[in-house]
């Protein structure tokens, strides 16, 4: 009888071993498909940006994937090979590699690299495992003490005349839970089949209540889920409608002055690091006092509103335009020496001046003065670099408004 309780239990053993195995590939698949995921993610995210050679947010993207779970190494390189920006994660002995194409306008313009570690599959697995084996071996035990007890009495032709019956009563259709089995004796197999039909009937109860017990605990689980999902949610668009309102203008819907000094600095410091050029345009709309003296502060308002809309009309992907305060506007030009500004400037102001400016049919008249100013090696902070776009523009103001002046021009 000791051989048969091994047995039964090496069985137990080795079909949950199998399960393991089974369950490893399925599993793996999955966090292969996650973490390629967050690749692919990662190269949607940065085409932009590799387009417009925007490295302050890709550094910004890299570090933010960098901190997701499971994630070791991110590096983002163009389509020469070069490494735009990387960041490092969490400490991994082990982990597997994942690369996705960066796409921009169906070409391909860089690659995105993710190193991301399978420790969290090893643990996975080893609390499967010991899952399993706990599991086959408590069946593997319940399996031996069943076969134990019913060879243990010498009764093998009885339990034959059993296994024939419950045999004949399956092909009938009559052996399904919770029927009994029809009792044709009183001795010992009439009696194991009455013990049978007990233990039948007890587990048919204890499943039925087993049963009803899981679904109100899965009702209930499924109400608690909703309901948390709907909090979280409502926080999370709470959250995005606070970052939006701490950094964007409410009238023009432009970056404001704080989202602006942000950029700027990290814009600034790209400059300084990798030699590339950023231009700081900053304007003024002449006389905006009269119109709010003459017109009302409404109209000066849709002034603002349209003066912003040119604006964001007129900027790239790579800028940063924003409302920094009252009629003051400024726009980042990444990537753009002054003589490109020039041109970008000439552009917009062609713009405001065929813009139908009117209230209730008269024509306003809106002009700007312009500063313009690219970073140098005479400038040390992003603080230097406005300061130079703001001298340029009130020369802009001394020389009878409606121009632009560029900053060398002016410390020249």
């Amino acid at each position: 009888m000791a051989y048969v309780t091994v047995g039964a239990l090496a069985t137990a053993v080795v079909i949950g071993l199998l399960r393991v195995k089974n369950e490893r590939g399925p599993l793996s698949e999955l966090i292969d498909d996650a973490s390629r995921s967050i690749a692919q993610a990662t190269a949607s995210g940065a085409a932009s940006q590799v387009a417009g050679y925007d490295y302050g947010n890709l550094e910004i993207l890299a570090r933010n994937v960098s901190r997701q779970a499971g994630v070791v190494y991110v590096v983002i390189q163009n389509a020469q090979g070069r490494i735009m920006t990387q960041a490092s994660g969490q400490e991994a002995a082990t982990y597997n590699r994942f690369e996705s194409p960066i796409v921009f306008n169906g070409q391909a313009i860089g690659k995105v690299t993710v190193d991301v570690s399978t420790e969290p599959l090893e643990r996975a697995l080893q609390a499967m495992y010991w899952r399993v084996l706990v599991e086959q071996l408590v069946f593997g035990a319940v399996l031996g003490l069943i076969v134990y007890l019913f060879t243990a009495s010498g009764i093998v032709m009885p339990i034959r005349r059993l296994t024939a019956t419950m045999e004949e009563a399956v092909e009938r259709g009559d052996a399904c839970v919770p029927r009994d089995l029809e009792v044709k004796s009183s001795d010992e197999i009439g009696r194991l089949v009455s013990v049978f039909n007990s233990l039948n009937r007890s587990l048919a109860r204890y499943h039925a209540q087993l049963q009803g017990k899981i679904d109100l605990a899965d009702q209930d689980l499924r109400a608690r889920n909703d309901e948390l999902r709907g909090r979280t949610l409502e926080l999370e668009q709470a959250l995005r409608m606070l970052g939006t309102m701490a950094t964007t203008d409410w009238l023009t819907e432009l970056p404001n002055r704080r989202k602006f000094d942000e950029s700027m600095a990290q814009m600034f410091h790209q400059s300084i690091r990798f030699s590339e050029h950023v231009t700081l345009v900053l304007f003024d709309i002449d006389r905006f006092k009269q119109i709010n003296d003459s017109y009302g502060h409404g109209v000066g308002d849709e002034v603002l509103r349209d003066i912003g809309s040119l604006l964001q009309q007129a900027a790239r992907k790579s800028d940063l335009p924003a409302r920094l305060g009252g009629d003051e506007f400024g726009i980042i030009l990444y990537h753009t020496n002054a003589v490109q500004a020039e041109q970008f400037v000439n552009k917009f102001v062609d713009s405001v001046r065929a813009h139908d400016f009117s209230h209730q049919g008269i024509r306003l008249q809106v002009s700007l003065s312009i500063g313009i100013a690219q970073v140098d090696a005479s400038m040390s902070t992003p603080r230097a670099l406005y300061f130079a776009a703001d001298q340029a523009l009130y020369e802009s103001k001394n020389s009878g408004r409606d121009c632009y002046t560029v900053y060398s021009e002016v410390s020249a």
